[in-house]
């Protein structure tokens, strides 16, 4: 069944709907379900407002076709190299942080800032047309963050863009040039309003009818056909917004309109589709959800941050694509309303990769091979693409496909064969035509490649519950345990550890090592530095295996940055491995070192 006509279907049942019905059916390869937190919370709804409280049935096709959206955080902050709402040293109220502020612009400084805002070079036609460029199909424009101020014209505040020296609609310019150009455009709102005296002053229920309501109405009939609301509510409950009544009233208005998920509380999946920020999703087909994170730097202009190299940038789309995601990539212009040279350069060199191998991303779906070390899987009626995103050797070996393939081509140039076995499916090409950005191969099955159940690529690292120990450690909080699991425990978005090791700055070629309880069989391994899309501090490094022997080097490369993933030629038996960087710049933080058999 059709996830949206499902939660379309439930929302209609009475008050006695159970958890069960909403649990689909995973065969343990799609993790997430809705819980029956989200069930009680609608049964809670009253029934004339339930089926508002999901998009109509076919309204989120176009989107999950779409793959791939470009965002955009910009107001006055964008002049003062911070980020923006959190960049402020000021109240936030309601928010567990409230208090704890001990840095940032100067209140005074930050709320007074659009006093300046002039952005001369701004030009909506421009931007538009260069998300164009990017091959993105959708556009995310901040219309109100956290810190409250307006980029649309509204009768509850003063603190707005018209009263700024910009002092045009500059949401009606985006808008109109996305209705120009052919990019659906979505609205970003917070409804938590730090500058506005009945929210500080925890006036919810008054602020709601004043404010909060007037202004998505305001949204929502000032400028014409909008695709998405993007809530951002800070993971308060739904009922502190009114929110069904407040789906209702956007739904009137924009009957086609698709909402995140953030009018409630995250774990609850509410909404359309899901949103992990700044990491990859798990593979989930059975509900949409979209990964937003940066191209470089923060959430708006906070500096000329570089962006994140083609190559990680490529493989982030399609590894959110391969997982039945979309990407929301975030990228911040300046003040002046300009983006960032090496941006829009990063933009266009997607759209350029998009232009030639679209095929593989636009209207396909996750899988069937479930993302791995070696890359990810997208699929499209009898289509199956094989994004090879390791540093590999040219002989990728997966499980077998349950299905004929009838011809293999290599779209990024150059060939190959492959043979099929009762338990593997190996591909063997020339390594002199691996692609420097995504090897993509395409694989013509006898059959729908739909009806193929979803394949696991990869088990738990072998290396959880390892011993690690390091050269030197900058601090005791960044010691070499932190990037070791305890446990087969998973984050919500399929990772293991949250934290990072990084070596003092004076040793000179630092190390860590991991020791198991035992040897493994490891052949692939995986490695990173910061955020996924952070570029390398490491300019060449090396990986070793010890041996009765003693050390024996099992790879070695020159940039570990935030997507390093590698296939080795063939598999090393050792109970010890050691990553050893032989040149840095003297700062680094090591956020995984994960061995796989």
């Amino acid at each position: 069944m059709d996830m949206t006509k499902h939660l379309l279907t439930i929302s209609l049942l009475s008050a006695t709907v159970h958890a069960a019905h909403f649990h689909h059916h995973t065969d343990g390869v799609e993790p997430y379900y809705h819980p029956e937190e989200l069930v009680r919370w609608i049964n809670t709804v009253p029934k004339e407002l339930r089926p508002t409280l999901f998009a109509r049935e076919g309204a989120m096709d176009w989107w999950t076709d779409a793959r791939f959206g470009i965002f955009v955080h910009w107001g006055p902050s964008s002049m003062l190299k911070c980020s923006m709402s959190w960049g402020r040293h000021g109240p936030r109220p309601q928010h567990s942080t409230d208090g704890k502020v001990t840095k940032g612009i100067p209140q005074e400084v930050y709320d007074n800032q659009y006093k300046l805002l002039e952005a001369a070079d701004f030009d909506a036609d421009e931007w538009i047309k260069l998300v164009k460029a990017s091959g993105a199909k959708y556009f995310l424009w901040t219309t109100k963050h956290h810190d409250g101020f307006c980029n649309f014209v509204t009768k509850t505040t003063d603190y707005n863009i018209m009263n700024a020296p910009f002092g045009r609609d500059i949401t009606k310019e985006i808008t109109d040039a996305c209705h120009k150009y052919g990019i659906k455009i979505g609205y970003y709102y917070s409804q938590p309003d730090w500058s506005h005296p009945l929210y500080v002053a925890g006036k919810n229920e008054q602020y709601c009818k004043e404010i909060l309501f007037p202004q998505i109405r305001e949204l929502m009939t000032g400028y014409g056909k909008i695709d998405i609301m993007w809530f951002d509510g800070l993971g308060r409950n739904a009922d502190l917004w009114n929110s069904a009544e407040l789906l209702k009233m956007i739904r009137e208005l924009q009957p086609h309109i698709v909402t995140n998920h953030r009018f409630h509380h995250p774990p609850y999946h509410a909404g359309d589709f899901d949103g992990p920020e700044r990491a990859i999703g798990r593979f989930q087909t059975n509900r949409p959800w979209e990964t937003c994170t940066v191209i470089g730097g923060g959430w708006a202009w906070m500096g000329d941050a570089p962006a994140m190299p083609l190559p990680q940038a490529i493989s982030l789309l399609v590894r959110c694509a391969g997982g039945g995601g979309n990407l929301a990539l975030g990228v911040g212009p300046t003040g002046d309303g300009l983006f960032l040279a090496d941006h829009a350069k990063r933009m266009r060199e997607m759209g350029q990769w998009l232009g030639q191998y679209g095929e593989s991303v636009y209207g396909t779906g996750g899988g069937p091979y479930i993302p791995g070390i070696w890359g990810a899987s997208t699929h499209k009626d009898n289509s199956v693409y094989l994004h090879v995103l390791a540093l590999w050797n040219g002989v990728l070996t997966l499980p077998a496909l349950p299905a004929k393939i009838q011809t293999l081509d290599v779209l990024t140039g150059g060939e190959a064969t492959f043979t099929q076995s009762a338990d593997n499916l190996t591909i063997t090409m020339d390594p002199a035509s691996i692609s420097p950005v995504n090897t993509l191969i395409k694989l013509t099955l006898a059959g729908p490649a739909s009806e193929v159940t979803p394949i696991k690529t990869l088990s738990h690292p072998v290396s959880i519950g390892a011993t690690a120990t390091a050269s030197s450690e900058r601090n005791p909080n960044k010691g070499p345990k932190n990037v070791v699991a305890a446990d087969a425990t998973e984050f919500s978005e399929g990772i293991f550890v949250k934290s990072s090791w990084g070596p003092n700055s004076k040793d000179r070629e630092p190390w860590i090592e991991l020791k198991l309880a035992e040897p493994k069989s490891v052949n692939q391994l995986k490695l990173m530095e910061g955020k996924f899309g952070s570029g390398s501090r490491v300019q060449e490094y090396k990986l070793q295996a010890k041996g009765a022997c003693g050390w024996k080097t099992i790879h070695a490369g020159r940039s570990i940055g935030g997507d390093c993933n590698i296939l080795l030629k063939k598999p090393v038996m050792s109970d010890t491995f050691r990553l050893q960087i032989l040149k840095w710049d003297g700062y680094m933080d090591l956020n995984s070192f994960e061995l796989y058999q």
